[in-house]
């Protein structure tokens, strides 16, 4: 136990320390900085001049499988970040909106993934470059992004070797990349019933997006990406693309007393015929042994809604917002069918701690009724439910803290209900 905390211990220490004790004029500022570093003595402002942001990120977790679930285990892990993003206009006086973008990551420690549901990832930070016992450093995303004029407005082409996780994010701006807002994936998106589609979170692929003028977010557009997991292995492009998953969304945007809304249409198909109880990289689907010669192209459809229910005045940074979705997919060759959720999160809710973030979820998995009866002479599977609470305290501007807790009820009909609770300290540097 003391192994697996002393690395998050003694983080915490060190960043108090250094707001505590330090006394140079490097460290004047540390309480209200936005990066740990500072602006490295004008070198940050310097390369962003120029076109090049640097970011470095870690995240740390310590997650615990209190009761319940598969086994009751407690691990730490985490992630160092590393983003560079290059724009060509600024350092190489090439045309403007083009970009390059760089995101690799380095992952050390454990998750308790495996140890409270299979088909569940409760800790999304975790899951890149892969999950489980991975330690490694990988590039999980290389891409290159042109914004152009399109009938008036504005779009945006990127395309490279997708970090699924970023791409998301680039849908849903408050997702928090598993990082500052919600743990469970199945919290923040319709997951599981798309996992049935494609291998992985870091492929080969092209978005194409307009944006929205008012709102500065995706209005519509189609998503092309390969099926296989690049982030660590990086196989030929050609290859890539034997199979592809093909998707498109479009954004109906209002203001409801000028607070944003929008709907949320989204579809995706795949190129790839498989079978439901075929491995994946990022879930553990029990009966991969059984023998199946059904194999079927996967396809889903999932719609959201989203409403910001409170603006601070003068502040709209400080609101409470709320995001509810669903998907829905074939009863084959897909493992799960249906998938629900909805969530509600409150951002500066008290005006003295405008940085902080807190928020409540509840989510539903319906597995596919094929599924269960193919699995069923090895296991008696069930639908999955769970919850989620989390409070962000930032302590700093560059360092915060959050508690977590995740109620589930995995997959497994002899399991009990899992109580999963996690803390996790996240240091910009």
């Amino acid at each position: 136990m003391k192994n697996k905390v002393g690395p998050f211990i003694l983080a915490v220490l060190l960043s108090l320390y250094t707001a505590l004790f330090a006394t140079n004029t490097w460290a004047e500022d540390i309480w209200t900085r936005g990066k740990l570093t500072g602006d490295w003595w004008g070198g940050r402002t310097y390369l962003s001049d120029h076109g090049i942001d640097i970011g470095l990120r870690l995240s740390q977790y310590y997650q615990s499988v209190e009761s319940g679930g598969r086994d009751t285990n407690s691990e730490y892990g985490g992630t160092m970040d590393y983003r560079l993003n290059v724009d060509t206009n600024k350092l190489l006086g090439t045309w403007e909106g083009l970009s390059v973008n760089m995101h690799a990551r380095t992952r050390f420690g454990k998750d308790v993934n495996a140890d409270a549901v299979n088909f569940v990832i409760q800790n999304t930070g975790l899951m890149m470059p892969a999950p489980g016992d991975y330690e490694g450093t990988d590039v999980t995303g290389l891409v290159v992004s042109q914004f152009f004029p399109f009938f008036g407005g504005l779009a945006n082409v990127t395309a490279g070797v997708l970090d699924v996780v970023d791409t998301v994010n680039g849908f849903f701006p408050n997702l928090g990349y598993g990082q500052e807002g919600f743990w469970n994936i199945n919290s923040t998106v319709t997951s599981l019933p798309w996992f049935g589609a494609v291998r992985g979170f870091s492929l080969y692929g092209a978005v194409f997006s307009t944006i929205n003028q008012e709102f500065k977010m995706p209005q519509s557009g189609v998503l092309v990406t390969g099926t296989e997991n690049e982030s660590t292995r990086w196989g030929s492009v050609s290859d890539a693309f034997d199979d592809v998953w093909m998707a498109a969304f479009h954004r109906f945007y209002w203001k409801m007393d000028d607070k944003m809304g929008y709907f949320m249409v989204f579809g995706g198909y795949s190129t790839r015929e498989q079978k439901s109880n075929d491995p994946r990289d990022f879930v553990i689907v029990p009966g991969e042994g059984i023998v199946n010669d059904e194999e079927k192209h996967p396809w889903n459809i999932a719609l959201y809604l989203y409403q910001e229910l409170w603006q601070a005045q003068g502040d709209p940074s400080r609101k409470i917002t709320l995001l509810t979705g669903g998907t829905i997919g074939p009863d084959d060759p897909q493992f799960a069918q249906y998938h629900v959720f909805a969530n509600i999160e409150a951002y500066g809710l008290i005006k003295s701690r405008p940085h902080d973030r807190m928020g409540v979820s509840g989510w539903k998995n319906w597995l596919s009724d094929n599924f269960k009866d193919l699995v069923s002479p090895l296991v008696d599977l069930r639908d999955l439910y769970g919850f989620e609470l989390y409070y962000n305290f930032a302590i700093t501007p560059w360092a915060h803290l959050t508690a977590d807790l995740q109620l589930v009820e995995n997959e497994f009909k002899d399991d009990d209900f899992a109580v999963i609770p996690g803390v996790r300290l996240v240091i910009d540097f």
